[in-house]
């Protein structure tokens, strides 16, 4: 018999090694919001707990699912790369944390001045 936490650790191992570029941790203040065909209307301003070049970790109190489609945007650029839910991992105290991965590898939205060697634009 495979208990819940199993199941939930083995999807956790699995997201973690499907990594294709180096993860940092970095605040990075963003609004996060459901484009407007998609579902009802969701806006939130939150920060991102680790980011890479395709994508980000961030605590999102909105209910989101995998493989929906979101717009995150970077507050101090204004830049808004499309990304779509990969992992929700809901906590039966505390916030959700969100994994989002952005259709397109976006390396500079995150404004880096001395990025991860593997995050070019070819990644």
């Amino acid at each position: 018999m495979i208990c819940m936490y199993d199941q939930k650790l083995t999807s956790s191992k699995r997201w973690l090694k499907n990594r294709r570029s180096e993860r940092i941790d970095l605040s990075v203040p963003v609004v996060v919001y459901r484009p407007p065909r998609q579902g009802p209307q969701f806006y939130e301003s939150t920060q991102t707990l680790v980011v890479s070049a395709h994508g980000a970790l961030m605590v999102l109190t909105g209910m989101v699912v995998p493989k929906q489609r979101l717009f995150v945007q970077n507050i101090s650029s204004r830049e808004e790369p499309e990304c779509r839910v990969v992992y929700v991992e809901k906590e039966l105290t505390g916030p959700t944390k969100v994994a989002v991965e952005f259709t397109r590898p976006a390396p500079s939205f995150w404004r880096i001045a001395y990025p991860p060697t593997d995050w070019t634009a070819s990644a």
